[in-house]
């Protein structure tokens, strides 16, 4: 015979002694997780589950859906319309560039490069003031001569030290010597020629938000490279800062 635990074993249990653990919601995120497939099968389910709206309204599952999807397609819209247009702008920059290009082509001097320059960027560029400086040994009319003792060196020292390029407003002491008295708001500083440096090339702008901080650079750093070779090509040698 078995033993009394065995009988109690066997024995029927009544319903309402028997401990039932109820689903939580991550039991039931993990089912449909597991259940793609669940709403197709039982498509009656989206038509009986409703959904609050943010201005208290109710909506079924689908028609939220609906709304999420359209939404988003309209995010995904406007990114490709504002991918659009700057692939416009740089390839309108590349155009103006090539012609910057082409033009210092035809230099026939240093003074001649730099007077292309400063015209072709005031123009095409839309900037309100050019200045081309060149460091020691580098006697250029048109061109600032900025010497061992020159501010320049000190306002710009770490520019000349890293060849980083240095955008954004202009305090009273970098305005006055680069641009003068003219009503320039802010400006981008660009190292020419990081390796053997050659000087800077500074555009400036009335307009405070022009440049700026971590603005895209490559444009800059492109125009300042056409320049440098343009100038070398009628320079003898040339002097590191």
């Amino acid at each position: 015979m078995g033993s009394t635990d065995d009988k109690l074993g066997l024995a029927a249990v009544p319903p309402e002694e028997v401990a039932v653990q109820a689903a939580t919601e991550e039991d039931v995120i993990a089912f449909i997780e597991q259940r793609p497939e669940f709403f197709a099968e039982h498509p009656q389910l989206l038509e009986e589950i409703e959904l609050a709206h943010a201005a208290g309204s109710a909506a079924s599952l689908i028609e939220r859906q609906v709304a999420v999807l359209r939404q988003r397609n309209e995010q995904l819209r406007e990114r490709m319309h504002q991918l659009a247009e700057v692939a416009r702008q740089n390839e309108r920059r590349m155009r103006k560039a090539n012609e910057l290009a082409v033009a210092l082509l035809g230099a026939a001097s240093a003074e001649d490069a730099i007077a292309i320059a400063q015209a072709q960027l005031t123009r095409a560029f839309a900037v309100d003031a050019v200045l081309v400086g060149l460091y020691d040994g580098n006697a250029v009319s048109n061109a600032m001569h900025i010497d061992h003792d020159h501010p320049v060196r000190g306002l710009y020292a770490d520019l000349i030290r890293t060849g980083l390029i240095e955008c954004g407003p202009l305090g009273d002491a970098a305005r006055a010597q680069l641009f003068g008295e003219q009503a320039v708001a802010s400006a981008a500083v660009v190292p020419m020629d990081r390796v053997n440096p050659l000087g800077l090339l500074a555009v400036g702008s009335d307009d405070p938000g022009r440049f700026r901080p971590g603005m895209g650079t490559l444009f800059l750093d492109l125009i300042a490279d056409l320049l440098t070779a343009a100038i070398r090509r009628h320079l003898d040698d040339f002097a590191a800062p």
